[in-house]
């Protein structure tokens, strides 16, 4: 999938999203989580992982939506 987060175009496929996440451990989930093989992780942690970019460089809707649109499943802890 292409998209453009903060100016910059990428390229991102869900088989590069679990690849580079399965050599990390899920850090603390605040609100939100998305699902990688049965594992839940904190969006800005994937997204930031995957792509390079430090967490202060984008929201964690932007991560939301991107790895919606890749198709993983997200969820939501009621706080």
């Amino acid at each position: 999938m292409r998209f453009i987060l903060r100016g910059k175009a990428y390229v991102l496929t869900p088989r590069d999203v679990v690849a580079k996440m399965q050599e990390m451990s899920p850090e603390e989930i605040r609100k939100y989580y998305v699902i990688i093989k049965g594992e839940k992780y904190p969006p800005k942690q994937v997204l930031g992982e995957v792509v390079g970019l430090g967490r202060a460089e984008f929201t964690t809707m932007d991560a939301i939506n991107i790895l919606r649109r890749l198709g993983f499943g997200l969820g939501q802890f009621e706080v």
